[in-house]
């Protein structure tokens, strides 16, 4: 299955996570913990059959990135959501 990279605003993540929940996701993995010595992350996957996203977070001595790896047939829906997230920041 084809993936698809989007960049998230790290301040945003809280934000997606409840909003995933809200738009039926259910969470199928999580994990945390300190990456490269210096940093934090964490990343967690939610599947909507047959579809799968996963958002990956990193604080690297208070630098923090995001991204999310979406399943092709989920892009649409990701994009409206990470908009719609947006204008209301």
């Amino acid at each position: 299955m084809s993936m698809e990279l989007l960049t998230l605003n790290p301040q945003l993540c809280e934000s997606f996570k409840q909003r995933m929940l809200t738009h039926q996701w259910v969470i199928s993995h999580q994990d945390a913990g300190q990456t490269h010595l210096v940093g934090w992350g964490y990343e967690i996957t939610w599947q909507k059959s047959p579809s799968s996203v996963t958002l990956r977070y990193f604080d690297k001595q208070g630098v923090a990135t995001a991204f999310l790896e979406t399943s092709q047939d989920a892009v649409s829906e990701i994009k409206a959501l990470l908009n719609e997230l947006e204008s209301h920041d």
